[in-house]
């Protein structure tokens, strides 16, 4: 199995720092709310969940993964909920600009990876990691 993660550092100290914002703001209403109320409960309970979204980076998901693995390329990206899994014998070109990596399948359909939030040097990194694995 290969595998390139990659992490936006912008991103993750935005959502961390939102985190941290929620976390203090739970003190907050902890300090100056009224137990007695169910809205109090409430408050609590969404500012806690919302702040560990935000630290957790969304559980995960605003970090970049692309992983190869028995003929399979499975694409984690920031930009797209969930997981894409392609099998490479399906991919027909790769194609690479200053903006966004490309991937067309044999069916015509088109995979796009955003890269233009990314380093220069994670651009790269992406473009070289699915040159070796797919051939492309």
């Amino acid at each position: 199995m290969k595998q390139l993660v990659l992490r936006n550092s912008l991103y993750e100290r935005i959502y961390r720092s939102l985190g941290l914002v929620c976390m203090v703001m739970v003190i907050v209403i902890i300090m100056t709310g009224d137990k007695d109320a169910w809205s109090f409960w409430i408050q609590i309970i969404a500012m806690l969940l919302v702040g560990l979204a935000f630290l957790s980076l969304n559980f995960g998901s605003l970090i970049n993964r692309l992983t190869v693995e028995k003929g399979m390329l499975t694409i984690r990206w920031y930009t797209r909920p969930g997981q894409t899994a392609i099998k490479i014998h399906e991919i027909e070109e790769i194609l690479a600009d200053e903006n966004s990596v490309r991937i067309i399948l044999k069916s015509g359909r088109t995979v796009r990876l955003p890269t233009g939030m990314l380093e220069f040097d994670e651009k790269r990194a992406v473009r070289k990691f699915l040159k070796e694995t797919t051939g492309f």
